[in-house]
């Protein structure tokens, strides 16, 4: 990498790539220099290595690096490819180095250069630039002596929720890519995870057609995974038919096509999260297969969701019910084991702990005895870590506390999909336990560690409260907001969840107190350390805090002003597009954000270049939001064609976004399901990115993460 600086290397690195493309490099060579090209914003390489065609025509590479680097890259480009294939003595030079070269990587700071000359017969090019870059993959296989250390699996699936919690697809599919890239999981629980990616955005028939999904039927699952493959198989087959009342279509497709998948997974207890989709196959089963009373009281339960199928399944006749046998505790043991074998839920596991802890040492030494339930029996140990689990929220925060609850963020992870924090009906003892339960947690430093970590976790239980933001929940909002901020690894915890909290808290409303505390909650979370990778999550808060009412705007300005003053030192490093949001929110409040003229015109990230020419359509609700970004965006280069639209569902307008648009940016948080299903069926393979709030800088950071990532030559993982 050219410099010390990884932003500064990438606007090098662009400017560098485009003003390649004026020279006529040697024929079979344009492979090769384009490797080359790639040390310059590669963290691997101590410097770079940049082909070049000199005043004269002749073909040389320019080694440059920073004088601390230089000593590491001379030794290894004089083994590679010294005096035997090239000029190279290992010795700086500026012979043949053009001044527009010069002054092109002037910003990374002072450099040592040396000019490289390659033999002008095919054969001896082609051997010393094949030198070059096999010491290039040297350095890229060589241990990092400032290596950090690696991540926990468990952090990267919170991150991984983290996004998903505010609809950041693409981060979150980066996050999935990383867990299969380095073999972190193994096949089947990546799959999940991609079940659950694909149906954060309603993507059901992306998941029927993953490969490999009747496997997934039959497989071990979580209650949260089992709901939404039955979801996808409703939406997928039967969604249209059921609404369009076709009852015998409807009937046939069950039987023909969904039951042979959907018949596995629809065992009682059913999931708490199952929705109307699954219900409805639920009511499917029992009319193919009257004897299923288990089934049938749970859809008796859910008749609201059932539409047409209602009456049906009242018309059904109960079987006559037969006494159940009572089973000895080894044998009750047993059955719990094997329900555990067969379904990854911590209510299953807590189940069959009490179950074997009824049981003395001779029933027990029994029950290992044999397979299957010996192996079962070891990985119940393990998976559970102790004697017991918890089996809701407030219990998992009493147990936080202690040292040696080691998998206390794997039993969050799939807690989340299994306790519900508040309802329709929240009960104030519920929710006063887990206040009391949050505030405890904050008094211990392990505590409140793990607490912001698995916050995630608990956001998305919260989210998937009927009533979210729930006003009966403001207090437990507004706790987990203080823990977060007052917590010792604010710098590194998960910022996007955090800003669901503070929508919530803001959406619901508060007293002038209130609000003082949440904006000062705000400014502590933002800490000391501010930095560019923060820039948007800063400007989608403060979009937050205008679009809500605000009972002292003193506080909303100082928070603002506080903002802005960090974000004064870093005007430099920012990239056009967040400039651009800066100096629109700095204009209301009355700040001057100018960047330097140099740096304007530099325009070193080359995003406004790449911008030029194309046609970008925003959707989302919040008109307000897509006209602002539709500004930002043409100020930038006038020849950018922005289309926004809000319809409410499919028009001739929208497809024919869908259709031509260069990019097209979907408002998650702001948009309806409906248009949304239109758009991706007409967008085909074309790019479709999701903007994860609802203000302008959630699309302008959409865009630029697009064109950013097309820019470094990298593929977008999805």
């Amino acid at each position: 990498m050219i410099g010390a600086n990884p932003e500064t290397a990438k606007r090098i690195a662009s400017q560098l790539r485009v003003r390649s493309m004026a020279f006529t490099f040697p024929t079979g060579s344009e492979a090769l220099c384009n490797q080359l090209l790639e040390t310059v914003d590669s963290t691997a390489f101590p410097g770079a290595l940049v082909p070049e065609q000199a005043a004269d025509g002749e073909f040389l590479v320019v080694a440059i690096a920073l004088p601390s680097d230089w000593r590491r890259l001379c030794p290894v480009l004089r083994a590679f490819a010294g005096p035997t294939l090239t000029s190279f003595d290992g010795l700086p030079s500026t012979d043949l180095v053009v001044a527009d070269l010069l002054a092109a990587v002037a910003e990374a700071g002072h450099c040592v250069t040396a000019a490289i000359k390659v033999p002008t017969d095919p054969g001896g090019r082609e051997m010393a630039l094949r030198a070059l870059v096999r010491a290039r993959d040297t350095f890229a296989r060589a241990p990092s002596l400032t290596r950090a250390a690696p991540e926990p699996t468990s952090w990267l699936l919170a991150r991984f929720q983290d996004h998903l919690n505010v609809g950041r697809r693409d981060a979150a599919a980066a996050v999935l890519h990383r867990l299969r890239d380095e073999l972190r999981l193994d096949a089947l629980n990546l799959r999940s995870l991609e079940v659950q990616l694909l149906s954060t955005f309603n993507e059901w028939a992306g998941i029927v057609n993953l490969p490999g999904f009747a496997n997934l039927t039959r497989a071990r699952r979580t209650p949260a995974t089992t709901a939404l493959l039955l979801e996808a198989l409703y939406q997928a087959h039967l969604a249209s038919p059921f609404e369009a009342g076709d009852q015998a279509a409807v009937e046939s497709l069950y039987a023909q096509q969904v039951r042979v998948l959907a018949a596995p997974m629809l065992k009682a207890p059913l999931p708490y999260s199952l929705r109307a989709g699954g219900w409805r196959l639920a009511t499917l089963e029992v009319l193919s297969s009257p004897a299923r009373e288990d089934l049938r009281t749970g859809a008796a339960a859910r008749s609201n969701v059932l539409g047409w199928l209602a009456p049906r399944l009242a018309a059904v006749s109960s079987p006559e019910k037969r006494p159940v046998p009572r089973l000895d505790s080894t044998d009750e043991a047993r059955e719990r084991i094997i329900a555990g074998e067969a379904r990854e839920s911590v209510d299953v596991m807590s189940a069959a702990l009490a179950a074997l802890a009824r049981l003395d040492d001779t029933q027990r030494a029994e029950l290992a005895r044999a397979e299957p339930f010996r192996s079962a029996l070891r990985a119940l140990e393990q998976e559970a870590g102790s004697t017991s689990v918890p089996t809701s929220w407030p219990m998992w925060l009493t147990r936080i506390s202690d040292a040696t609850f080691t998998n206390a963020l794997a039993l969050a992870r799939m807690g989340a999909e299994e306790w519900p924090i508040a309802g329709e009906a929240t009960d104030p003892v519920e929710v006063a336990s887990l206040f009391d339960a949050l505030n405890k947690a904050q008094s211990d430093s392990l505590a409140a560690e793990r607490t912001a970590q698995a916050l995630p976790y608990i956001v998305a239980s919260l989210q998937r409260d009927p009533l979210f933001p729930n006003s009966a929940m403001t207090q437990i909002y507004s706790s987990l907001l203080t823990l977060l901020a007052l917590g010792s690894g604010r710098g590194t915890s998960v910022y996007d969840s955090s800003l669901v909290l503070i929508e919530a808290l803001l959406s619901i409303g508060t007293d002038a107190a209130q609000y003082r505390e949440i904006a000062a909650d705000v400014d502590e979370l933002a800490g000391e350390g501010f930095g560019v990778r923060m820039v948007y999550w800063t400007l989608e808060l403060i979009e937050a805090f205008m679009r809500s009412p605000a009972p002292d705007t003193a506080a909303r300005e100082k928070l603002v002003h506080s903002v802005l003053a960090r974000l004064t030192p870093l005007r430099g490093r920012l990239s056009c597009l967040q400039q651009a949001a800066v100096r629109s929110l700095s204009n209301e409040f009355g700040w001057t954000f100018d960047v330097p003229p140099t740096q304007q015109d530099l325009d070193g990230d080359g995003l406004a270049a790449r911008l030029r020419g194309k046609s970008i359509a925003i959707y989302s609700l919040v008109e307000s939001a897509s006209r602002q970004a539709k500004v930002v965006l043409q100020a930038i280069s006038g020849d950018i064609d922005v289309q926004c639209s809000a319809d409410q569902g499919g028009t001739s307008q929208l497809r024919a976004l869908a259709i031509n648009s260069d990019l097209f940016v979907v408002a998650w948080a702001a948009a309806k399901h409906a248009a949304t299903d239109f758009i991706r069926a007409h967008r085909g393979d074309q790019p479709l990115v999701y903007a994860d709030g609802k203000g302008v800088s959630s699309l302008l950071r959409a865009v630029e993460d697009y064109f950013t990532a097309q820019l470094g030559g990298r593929t977008r993982p999805d």
